[in-house]
């Protein structure tokens, strides 16, 4: 499979704890933008790719004029081989997105909505500068339902400041008893740069320890699990037949292509990526129609290795038969030490058939295990 990215990089308010490439106040520049995102498109040297999803992320996508967003849509399938079956996602923050808007998207072919909620608790989500209460979250969903969404994903996060096991477990409950189709679960990263991070420097900022976290995650495994929701991924859960074909494009290795500001892309062996700035962008398009900003052509010992760290997020693990495909060699040949250290000394991976996985007691520690396998 193959897929699309689309960066939109604004937003309304940037949240205390998020380091995405997003930029608040500059929406007057959103059509002079979508009008650059257009013209990399059609200046693409991957036109007439077959591709399988497309995904519209940022930043906030329904901050801005929804025709814009259609425009962009309409040039991707004008200038790539998009599937009929294609799983085309927008993500929504609640306080950007009325009936009208979640219509019209519906109705440009966006069959995929990913709802940012992180927490059913109003006073949380004040404490982390989001812009919507639960109410507005719960009215969007609605207002998606209406508008004939059949696939919708929220986001959550714990570790919050602020957050007990208790405010985490009703935000649960709620959310499964609305009933979407996907959820993610991501435990709270303070990165530098970011509100959280000088708060923290400076002792302003409490959150969860390490137990707590683990603790928050398991009750999230235990209590997805019984209402339906299976974990394919660390921090994401599906009921069948729903988990995010783009995302795992990611963690197979598959190839995107990214348009927008900062995308980043995996194209014929190569990463590469676009300038960061709104303006820049915009600059780099109107001066030669394609915005490639920075490219590396990685080694087959690197796609190896995140073969195998990427693949292990997955619940299912890695497959022996498809490393052998791709690469020509054979993965226990490859990595000797780190499969038999954790195969037969840790105990952290199990064989499951033709895949190698990590047993469920150890995802919490799983990106140490990953670890061992950058050569």
């Amino acid at each position: 499979m193959a897929g699309i990215y689309i960066h939109i990089p604004f937003c309304i308010k940037k949240c205390a704890y998020c380091d995405f490439n997003s930029y608040p106040d500059i929406r007057d520049m959103s059509y002079s933008f979508g009008k650059a995102v257009i013209s990399e498109i059609k200046n693409s040297p991957y036109k007439n790719k077959r591709i399988d999803t497309v995904y519209i992320g940022g930043g906030t996508p329904t901050c801005i004029d929804e025709n814009i967003l259609i425009d962009i849509l309409a040039a991707v399938r004008e200038s790539f081989d998009v599937a009929d079956s294609a799983e085309i996602t927008v993500e929504c923050n609640p306080g950007t997105a009325d009936f009208k808007k979640l219509l019209a998207l519906r109705r440009a072919g966006i069959d995929r909505l990913s709802i940012g909620c992180q927490s059913a608790d109003d006073m949380l989500l004040k404490k982390i500068g989001r812009i919507h209460t639960f109410e507005d979250f719960t009215n969007c969903f609605f207002d998606a339902r209406r508008a004939g969404f059949e696939n919708i994903s929220v986001d959550l996060m714990f570790g919050l400041p602020g957050q007990t096991s208790g405010i985490w477990r009703d935000t649960l409950r709620k959310i499964t008893e609305i009933g979407p189709e996907h959820i993610s679960a991501y435990s709270l990263k303070i990165e530098e740069g970011t509100p959280f991070f000088e708060m923290k420097s400076r002792g302003k900022l409490s959150v969860p320890d390490d137990d707590a976290n683990r603790e928050m995650y398991d009750t999230a495994v235990e209590l997805l699990n019984d209402r339906g929701y299976c974990r394919y991924e660390i921090s994401n859960f599906s009921k069948a037949g729903f988990e995010s074909l783009h995302n795992l494009i990611y963690w197979t290795l598959g190839e995107y292509i990214g348009f927008g500001a900062g995308a980043h892309s995996f194209a014929g062996g190569r990463r590469f990526s676009n300038p960061l700035g709104v303006s820049d962008y915009i600059e780099f398009v109107s001066s030669g129609g394609r915005a490639e900003d920075g490219a590396e052509r990685e080694s087959e010992t690197d796609l190896m290795c995140e073969f195998m760290f990427l693949g292990l997020r997955l619940d299912r693990g890695v497959s022996e038969r498809e490393f052998k495909k791709r690469f020509g060699k054979d993965m226990r040949g490859v990595f000797k030490k780190p499969l038999e250290k954790h195969l037969n000394v840790t105990r952290a991976l199990e064989t499951d058939g033709d895949n190698i996985k990590i047993r469920p007691e150890y995802t919490y520690v799983s990106n140490l295990i990953m670890s061992d396998f950058i050569l």
